[in-house]
């Protein structure tokens, strides 16, 4: 029984949870609870994993285009040509480059400037090589390096800049915009587009890659 609000000086909400305390609940009650629960948690999975899967590939989209502006950077400070090179570079022979993947990158110096990266193999020195291989996908399952490609299509593997900051290409003539997709394992992509004059950025959401 449920007493009056203060009756002998009990207020009315001990005493309602004395009554819920003594009656308890019957497993009907508890099989209802776990059942609406489970289907609450069924419903809400979905979106919560396109949630995890979007933070992953935006993630990784920021990693590229941090480290692409670090070899900016450094070829401005260091007055030299520094690239950022992908482990799908095809190269002089069919990518991915001997012990890589598409999902690393790493960040050297063209040593003379046209198109004479560190060997495969070379360690961080911090001078020719900046950023060993590095695999993005360690950090953010699921997401891999596309492509490397310029306006044109052509799969290049690099992307370099010069002393000023502007974007060059020392091993093949390139038609700007030099893009690098990035994408997840569900087919969702962004895209880093790096201008000639050396702007670098993300696609807008909703924006179609190459």
């Amino acid at each position: 029984m449920i007493l009056h609000p203060y009756a002998h000086g009990v207020p009315v909400v001990i005493t309602f949870l004395r009554y819920i305390g003594n009656k308890g609940f019957s497993a009907i009650e508890l099989l209802l609870a776990m059942i609406i629960a489970g289907l609450l948690i069924g419903a809400a999975m979905p979106a919560f994993m396109s949630m995890v899967q979007r933070s992953r590939i935006d993630g990784g989209s920021r990693q590229i285009l941090y480290e692409i502006r670090s070899a900016q950077s450094l070829a401005i400070s260091r007055g030299g040509v520094f690239g950022f090179q992908w482990g799908g570079d095809p190269g002089p022979a069919p990518p991915p480059l001997p012990g890589q993947l598409n999902s690393t990158y790493r960040i050297v110096l063209d040593t003379n400037g046209a198109c004479n990266f560190p060997a495969v193999g070379a360690p961080v020195d911090g001078t020719n090589v900046i950023r060993g291989w590095f695999n993005l996908a360690g950090d953010y399952p699921g997401v891999t390096i596309q492509s490397v490609q310029d306006n044109n299509n052509t799969i290049i593997g690099e992307v370099e800049f010069n002393s000023r900051g502007a974007s060059v290409n020392r091993c093949a003539v390139v038609a700007f915009p030099v893009t690098i997709i990035i994408a997840d394992n569900s087919g969702v992509q962004r895209c880093v587009d790096v201008m000639r004059a050396g702007r670098v950025s993300i696609r807008a959401l909703g924006a179609a890659c190459p």
